[in-house]
Parts: structure tokens; sequence; C-alpha cells
């Protein structure tokens, strides 16, 4: 069990520590589908206006995106945080994390979660 980190009168962490909760993981999970979707919708659009994507398929190409964002954040948040509470290392792991799940979740569906 991790120790919250310690704050001295008049300051704040520079990042709130996310414990691997279940509800902490949900919060981070709708977090990096929110982030993930909206980068792939203006990619989505741009595609669209391109003449290069259909409508149709372009929602369904940015909801398996932000699926897939939302999952990959929630892992690498569960596997930075049995590691750190904050700091370089925690956002190293997660980036880590965060591509490596991302990575295999485009490659098993074969999508184009990356455009």
């Amino acid at each position: 069990m991790s120790q919250p980190p310690v704050v001295w009168p008049g300051t704040a962490p520079i990042a709130p520590a996310i414990s691997s909760d279940c509800g902490s993981l949900v919060r981070l999970a709708t977090l990096g589908a929110v982030i993930g979707g909206s980068l792939a919708a203006a990619r989505q659009v741009d595609r669209i206006q391109a003449g290069e994507q259909l409508p149709n398929l372009a929602l369904v190409e940015t909801g398996k995106s932000a699926v897939a964002a939302g999952v990959a954040t929630a892992a690498a948040g569960a596997v930075a945080s049995t590691v750190a509470d904050q700091g370089a290392l925690r956002l190293g792991l997660m980036f880590l994390a965060g591509s490596a799940v991302f990575y295999g979740l485009r490659q098993w569906t074969d999508g184009d979660m990356h455009d």
C-alpha cells in the first residue's frame, strides 16, 4: 500500500496520485477515451473533407480509437501506479505501457485507429 505524497503547507503535489482501485481506473479510462476519441475525430474529419473516408466509417474508426485509448490509458495507469506515485518514472511508464497496449489492440483489430 503506498503512502500519499507529502505536501508542505501552501504547496500542492505536482500531479495527483492515481491509485489502481476500480473507480480511479474507470475515471482514467474515461479521460483517455475522451482525449483519444477527440484526436481520432479530428483526423477523421480531415479524411472526410479530403474525400478519403466515408462519414459512417469515420464514426466507426473514431469509436474504435476512443475505446482503445481508454483501455490503454487504464492499463498504463495501473502499471505505473504499481511502481511510482508521481514524477518522470510514472509518466514514462504510462507512456510505454499505454503505447504498447494501444499498438497491440490496433494489431489485434487490424483497424485504422492511427489515422
